[in-house]
């Protein structure tokens, strides 16, 4: 039996080893189905809360985004509002400045009105002036002319008088006195 021994105990051993690792593997391969399947749960549950972040994420994003466009939109309707304000402004002003220009060229032409009248009667008032003038040198011109004719029809008049033989007294006689 020592013989038999020697083959025995190694086949029962080798049997003993097989059977074991067999059940070893079995229970290897069902920890590791296990785990698979954990860790495919856990993915899953992974995958899940990922794209339950990522939702929330996007959803955040969208309404930081809106919420910035709307600020954005806020700011540039501030900017056209003051900018459309500051347009009335201006328009307003000019319009101020438009009436103010059309009040001073009524003036101005209303003005240059009076000064063509005045103008007109500065010229009349000349003219009448000069011809005042005109007169006042033709009348002193003419009692020249007479005067200086009243004056030649005197002298003449004297002229004529001295002349004239009944101006000159008679010769007296004068006694002759003898010769000597």
């Amino acid at each position: 039996m020592s013989k038999y021994l020697y083959v025995i105990i190694p086949v029962v051993l080798m049997v003993a080893f097989i059977g074991i690792y067999i059940h070893e593997k079995n229970v290897m391969e069902r920890i590791a189905i296990e785990e698979k399947t954990k860790a495919d749960a856990q993915a899953a549950a992974d995958a899940k809360h990922m794209e339950e972040l990522r939702a929330k994420s996007a959803e955040e994003a969208r309404k930081a985004a809106a919420d910035r466009d709307a600020a954005q939109a806020a700011k540039d309707q501030a900017k056209l509002d003051a900018f459309n304000a500051a347009i009335k402004t201006l328009n307003d002003a000019a319009d101020g400045y438009i009436a103010d220009q059309n009040k001073s060229k009524a003036q101005i032409a209303d003005l240059e009105s009076q000064i063509a009248k005045i103008r007109a009667d500065k010229e009349s008032l000349s003219r009448q002036y000069i011809d005042m003038n005109q007169t006042i040198v033709a009348s002193l011109i003419d009692r020249q002319r007479a005067e200086t004719e009243v004056q030649r029809f005197a002298q003449m008049v004297a002229r004529r008088a001295a002349d004239s033989p009944l101006a000159r007294p008679p010769v007296a006689a004068t006694p002759a006195t003898p010769a000597q």
